[in-house]
């Protein structure tokens, strides 16, 4: 479970994520101002500190090409899995289709994992047994997640009030728009360009 936000044990000074969702884009044709939902997947994410953005961000989590084929086996013999996404309140079809495209990602993908910030490489996981990250602001203090668990949630889902402005990844995890809004009942969302700006070095 990734953290609601993350706090200096000195100093009390709050990290929140700028971005929390990302979707892969598994459309066969270019992206363009609309998209449906069925051409999309969450991309499975931890949390991370991006050392040249200096913020705390998600990050892509692509385990080895095993789990997924592991994952694959287990849907198909109607196990239910948690990785790379949850088909707990799938039917089995609709399971063993995300799994594979999931496992079809999986043996394509050649890039190492990159922060939704600015599509970089260069960080460090907080989700490790002692990830022990000093805040450099504060002479004592480190960075430590905190959880909140605000109950349960009966809206329409991001996208409907406002912009979601969720990031949407190509296979490789670079940056190709955002999904913006949606109507209430509709499973077509608008989609604005985006792209990350180039890096120094990755």
């Amino acid at each position: 479970m990734i953290p609601s936000y993350y706090v200096c044990t000195g100093c009390a000074k709050r990290f929140d994520f700028e971005h929390r969702e990302a979707v892969y884009y598994f459309g066969t044709a270019p992206i363009d101002n609309q998209l449906t939902s069925t051409d999309v997947l969450p991309a499975p994410g931890r949390p991370g500190w991006c050392k040249t953005c200096a913020k705390l961000c998600f990050v892509e989590d692509i385990k080895p090409l095993r789990v997924f084929e592991e994952a694959y086996g287990a849907v198909r013999a109607g196990q239910t899995v948690e990785y790379p996404a949850e088909t707990t309140n799938l039917d089995a079809s609709q399971a063993r289709g995300q799994i594979a495209t999931y496992l079809r990602w999986r043996m394509m993908r050649v890039h190492p994992a990159r922060s939704l910030c600015c599509g970089g490489t260069n960080y460090q996981f907080l989700d490790v047994e002692q990830p022990l990250l000093k805040h450099s602001e504060c002479d004592f203090g480190v960075i430590e997640a905190q959880y909140v668990f605000p109950g349960s949630y009966n809206g329409p889902g991001p996208g409907v009030y406002s912009a979601a402005n969720i990031h949407i990844l190509d296979i490789e995890g670079l940056l190709i728009g955002l999904l913006t809004t949606r109507s209430r009942r509709s499973a077509i969302w608008n989609v604005a360009p985006a792209a990350y700006e180039p890096l120094r070095s990755d």
